[in-house]
């Protein structure tokens, strides 16, 4: 069993190495998210400065410091670049897979945790995360170590696992704030109230606990609050935790239904067994570990969907414990022997049939949306590519008419990390790469100065050697191009009032599978 075990472990390490690191380079940073969090981290590491978070120069109050800090390792080891910025999410990416599939295997056993890390290593969504320059793999991690050591603290009584739960909750909520001890805190709690075991909390050690994780925690919201003479904890807790709680920013709303969805999406292909996982529920969920899973996915999918602001990203601290019945039920399924208290599961053809719709729905949607995209036209037939998954499930479905789980399991993995490797490294960096800021960065270069008026793109000013000057009012820009010669960048919508100042249109280059268009100005020569 011991070779097995070794097997398992190396194997899946093997394959996360693979599907997670190649090509962190291959795209700039130009989501939103990655470039605001990366520039952030690169203004605080030129400035050596531990405590004030700040993006083109002005305070950020979006996020705690701790994936700041990673991106500093990630300068210090490979510059100020994109493998600087992303390559600790990685990291983060393959240790909450090895945690999960340690924890697993120590409450279950080796196959479950195997197979529950395939199921995290299918999903698309879970890898594209994780090779994001972003604060939600840190908090991943810290969310799924933080719940895991508490579950084997009051299984075993062993103080030392309790203490490493407030040290993994103290760290996630300088990952991204009070959730990193409300989520997992509240999940454990319906887990011990699900097991009759809710007294347990009244105890001096979970009083320690809590003393240890603020230690953890306090500090830095300390510092930088009187830093910031409170600007930061006002916007930080007021503005991006009550507010995003209360309604929806940013245009990030939507229906209580969008959250399960979102999840049910991202941890395709293996969500398609959701419905047979929580079959015989009474009798399944007697497994302590499978309550606390799925105490922790009732938690977090219900938290996020009566809060005003949802993002795909919200709820993905439940992937593992997603996996974790997910592959309990494909092992149920793929074992010969089975416990006498419960039932081998019946397999189902239906999953299969699902699979296979949306798997050839996914080409022509990916077809339609590069054609309808402006810097993408020409490029559609790249959604050829993601005929592999069409292919995977036709495969998979061959297999189970012949009622063989086994090997249409085993293709359907294959091919989606066929599909992974393909589109990491090929399908998205060609799409990627269209964007205003890669077509347009050398000749930005170019100029001494580069400023810009009302709003522009965030990608710019990682690439740029200076902050970007934003100007609000059209005539302090126009003295000011008067004394300098520099590049604006601007958007669409005010395009009449920088020509009215007798500037030329450089480029005008729509912004990416997004609703704007950068546009660069420049004096005429």
């Amino acid at each position: 069993m011991q070779q097995f075990h070794k097997k398992y472990f190396w194997f899946l390490s093997g394959i996360s190495v693979l599907l997670l690191f190649p090509g962190l380079g291959n795209t700039p940073l130009w989501i939103y998210d990655e470039v605001r969090n990366a520039e952030c981290a690169r203004e605080m590491f030129e400035r050596g400065d531990w405590i004030v978070p700040t993006f083109n120069g002005g305070l950020r109050t979006l996020k705690p410091p701790l994936h700041y800090y990673f991106m500093f390792g990630g300068f210090e080891i490979f510059g100020v670049t994109e493998w600087g910025a992303r390559f600790f999410s990685a990291v983060s990416g393959l240790f909450t897979i090895l945690l999960t599939y340690f924890f697993v295997k120590k409450y279950s056993s080796e196959k479950h945790a195997f197979i529950t890390g395939l199921v995290l290593l299918a999903s698309s969504h879970f890898l594209f995360e994780f090779r994001m320059s972003v604060p939600d793999p840190y908090l991943i991690f810290f969310n799924v170590a933080s719940i895991f050591t508490a579950y084997a603290f009051f299984r075993e009584k062993k103080f030392y696992w309790l203490l490493l739960c407030a040290v993994c909750m103290g760290l996630g909520t300088l990952a991204k704030g009070p959730v990193a001890i409300a989520l997992p805190g509240a999940a454990i709690l319906l887990w011990l109230i699900w097991e009759k075991r809710w007294k347990e909390i009244f105890s001096w050690k979970i009083f320690v606990a809590g003393i240890i994780m603020l230690a953890v925690a306090v500090p830095w919201y300390w510092l930088v609050h009187k830093a910031t003479d409170g600007e930061w904890t006002k916007g930080f807790f007021l503005q991006h935790n009550l507010g995003r709680f209360s309604e929806a920013m940013e245009g990030h709303g939507g229906l209580f239904i969008l959250v399960p969805v979102v999840v049910l999406l991202g941890m395709l292909p293996a969500s398609v067994f959701i419905g047979e996982s929580l079959k015989n529920f009474k009798t399944r969920f007697s497994n302590s570990f499978l309550k606390l899973s799925f105490s922790v996915i009732a938690i977090f999918i219900v938290f996020y969907s009566i809060s005003g602001t949802k993002l795909p990203n919200y709820a993905m601290p439940c992937y593992p414990f997603v996996a974790v019945l997910l592959g309990y039920y494909i092992n149920k399924v793929l074992s010969e022997k089975i416990s006498s208290k419960e039932e081998k599961p019946k397999i189902k053809l239906y999953p299969f049939i699902i699979l296979l719709f949306i798997n050839i729905a996914l080409p022509v949607a990916g077809y339609i949306a590069l054609k309808n995209e402006e810097n993408t036209k020409g490029l559609e037939n790249l959604a050829g590519l993601l005929l592999i998954l069409t292919v995977s499930a036709f495969i998979s479905f061959y297999f189970m008419l012949k009622n063989n789980f086994r090997k249409a399991a085993i293709s359907g993995f294959l091919f989606y990390t066929l599909f992974h490797l393909v589109f990491f490294n090929w399908l998205y960096p060609a799409v990627y790469n269209q964007n205003p800021l890669t077509k347009t960065i050398e000749s930005v270069k170019k100029y001494d100065k580069v400023v810009a008026y009302q709003i522009f793109h965030p990608s710019f000013t990682y690439y740029l050697p200076e902050r970007v000057q934003v100007f609000k009012n059209l005539d302090s820009l126009r003295t000011y191009l008067s004394q300098n010669e520099a590049a604006v960048i601007s958007r669409k919508n005010f395009s009449e009032e920088l020509k009215s100042i007798q500037l030329k249109e450089l480029y005008s280059i729509h912004d990416l599978f997004e609703g704007n268009t950068t546009v660069i100005y420049a004096k005429p020569l």
